[in-house]
């Protein structure tokens, strides 16, 4: 059997953690953009470092772990990967989030307004 062909699970797999890393950089991204209140300047700049290191990562990844060989199946395992991170954080887990958030904003502002309602 050829060495390429035995390297195709190992491959698969680097090929994948790199995609969910590289979904986590977005999600660091708009991290960022609410701590400086969704600045636009700021929001392209840090796009474009977000979708460099992505791309970057995906040389990297495939030029250490494929030989530099472009292939369909590593393509396709690095961006299912990036898509279903990136799925799975927006909908299960920055949701929920948002919602406890988003509640506890509410009962402090509740709580502001019965204490200037008393004074």
């Amino acid at each position: 059997m050829l060495y390429e062909s035995l390297s195709q699970p190992y491959v698969f797999l680097c090929m994948v953690a790199a995609g969910i890393f590289c979904g986590f950089l977005f999600d660091f991204k708009n991290i960022f953009l609410l701590i400086f209140k969704k600045n636009k300047t700021i929001s392209h700049i840090l796009m474009f470092f977000a979708v460099f290191l992505t791309f970057s990562t995906l040389f990297a990844v495939n030029l250490k772990t494929n030989y530099g060989q472009v292939r369909f199946f590593t393509l396709l395992s690095f961006f299912l990967a990036f898509s279903l991170q990136r799925f799975f954080v927006t909908n299960f887990l920055a949701n929920p989030i948002a919602k406890c958030y988003n509640k506890i904003k509410g009962r402090r502002n509740e709580r502001k307004i019965k204490k200037n309602e008393h004074v």
